[in-house]
Parts: structure tokens; C-alpha cells; sequence
């Protein structure tokens, strides 16, 4: 069984599959889609933090709209709240968030130390085009790492949170260290077309895998 720190964002740790993985990720959808739900029922709300717990274990925070300084600082104490409470699984969804900063990564960043310094991890999805545009060279490796791992795998959870993880796949994304990267970067016109810079496997177009009883 792959330890912890296999598995986040920005740990150096080469992604390898986790074959003893399956409940755990499935207890982590769970919660995921119970945070999910706390969101639409305030979906008019421009700034959304909501979370969900399952047992002792496993948490699950969705962040949406533009993180100010002030929201920034709700976020921060929101997490510092889940690892006080002794979560060792935490997912954070970042599909709601406007634009990915470099103040938000690095709390990301200390939160994730934390959980790996205690034998946890922290999970990030809801990765975007537009949220993984935004992240540094190194953990955005880190996602197309993780990313060809679960399809290479083949394994149904794995591949079920590899949709999670990047709901649109990584077609509308320029690999780190690429050329194309580059020229995304200095790109202030914004988007390109599907797969002109990406990088997909074979059977990432096709609909996400169904649902397992956990």
C-alpha cells in the first residue's frame, strides 16, 4: 500500500498505484458529494465554504467564488478546524474557485505538510482548466502523474477519482516544462481549443466510470 504522501499534489513522491485503495476512496466520494450538497442549498451565495465528515477520519471542504484576503483568512481557519478535529483523508474541491493564487497555494501547501506529517493526506479536486493553469510547474506534474497512473491502472475507483480529481480531463491543459506550457503562460487571450496542448489517455473521453458500493 502506497503511504500518504504518494498521493498529494506537492509531494515529490512518485505517483505509483494504490491497490489497497478502494474503500478509502469511496469513503471519500461520499463525503465529497455531502460537501457538494451543502453548496447547492447555498448556491446563491457568491462566496461558498461548505464541508462534511464522515466518522473521525475523513473531511471534505468545497470552496467557490473569488478568494480575497478575507475570504483567504475563512478558508485558513476552516481547514486549521478539520485538522483539529483529527482528519487524516481531506479532500478539497476547488471546482467553484474563480482563479487559484499563489496565497492560496501555499496554505494548500502547509496544510498538506501537516497532513503528511501525521500519516494523513490531502487530496485536491475539482482541478480545472482554468484552477490548473494557474498552479506552479511542479504539482501540476504532480496531476498528470496522478492522472496517467489511475488510467495505466485501470482500476474502477482509481479511475472514478481521476474524473473527480480533473472533471474535464487534461486536454484543455499544457504540460509542465513544454513549450506549449510556456506559451499558456504568456497567453493573456485566455483559451485554446480541446487538446491543442494537452495531454489525454486513450479512454479519458469516455463517461466517467460508474458508481461502486462502498
Amino acid at each position: 500500500m502506497p503511504m500518504a504522501s504518494d498521493r498529494g499534489i506537492f509531494s515529490s513522491v512518485e505517483a505509483r498505484p494504490g491497490s489497497a485503495r478502494e474503500e478509502e476512496l469511496a469513503e471519500l466520494e461520499r463525503t465529497l458529494r455531502a460537501a457538494i450538497m451543502s453548496t447547492l442549498a447555498d448556491a446563491t451565495s457568491p462566496i461558498t465554504i461548505a464541508s462534511a465528515q464522515r466518522g473521525d477520519q475523513h473531511s471534505a471542504v468545497v470552496l467557490g467564488g473569488a478568494v480575497d484576503p478575507s475570504v483567504r483568512r475563512a478558508v485558513s481557519a476552516h481547514l486549521r478546524g478539520q485538522l483539529d478535529a483529527g482528519a487524516r483523508h481531506l479532500v478539497v474541491d476547488l471546482s467553484r474557485v474563480e482563479q487559484l493564487d499563489d496565497l492560496l497555494l501555499a496554505l494548500l501547501r502547509r496544510v498538506e505538510a501537516r497532513m503528511a506529517a501525521r500519516g494523513g493526506v490531502l487530496e485536491l479536486t475539482g482541478l480545472t482548466p482554468r484552477v490548473l493553469h494557474d498552479m506552479d510547474d511542479d504539482p501540476l506534474a504532480r496531476v498528470f502523474a496522478l492522472y496517467r497512473v489511475a488510467f495505466e491502472g485501470a482500476r474502477p475507483r482509481e479511475l472514478s477519482w481521476a474524473t473527480v480529481r480533473c472533471p474535464r480531463g487534461l486536454d484543455e491543459v499544457a504540460e509542465p516544462h513544454t513549450a506549449a506550457r510556456h506559451r499558456a503562460i504568456i497567453d493573456t487571450g485566455g483559451g485554446r481549443a480541446p487538446g491543442q496542448a494537452g495531454w489525454r489517455p486513450r479512454s479519458a473521453g469516455a463517461p466517467p466510470p460508474a458508481a461502486h458500493g462502498g
